[in-house]
């Protein structure tokens, strides 16, 4: 996945010993992940990197190259780091 990206020795050694898989890998170098708190590290990059798979699919299948749509992709993802940290509910995709 997008998440473990840049892991993938750890992941193997992980699978190999049966002993605990990476949570993230470059994704955690990221401003997002280090703004979150140590509590929602996981969630965030979870989040981020489904975020990721999104863009890369919308910008794979369209055909005219277009920033608005990766402009709301990073406000969702702000205002879910807002959520974490403060509770604030984000708006959901209809509003």
């Amino acid at each position: 996945t997008i998440q473990i990206l840049g892991a993938e020795k750890a992941l193997f050694r992980a699978l190999k010993t049966r002993g605990n898989t990476p949570k993230y890998g470059l994704i955690f170098h990221s401003s997002f992940i280090g703004r979150a708190g140590a509590k929602n590290k996981g969630r965030i990059s979870r989040y981020l990197a489904n975020k990721c798979a999104i863009a890369a699919r919308i910008d794979y299948f369209s055909e005219v190259p277009n920033a608005a749509f990766g402009e709301k992709l990073k406000e969702q993802v702000e205002e879910r780091l807002n959520f974490y940290d403060t509770g604030t509910t984000p708006k959901k995709n209809i509003d």
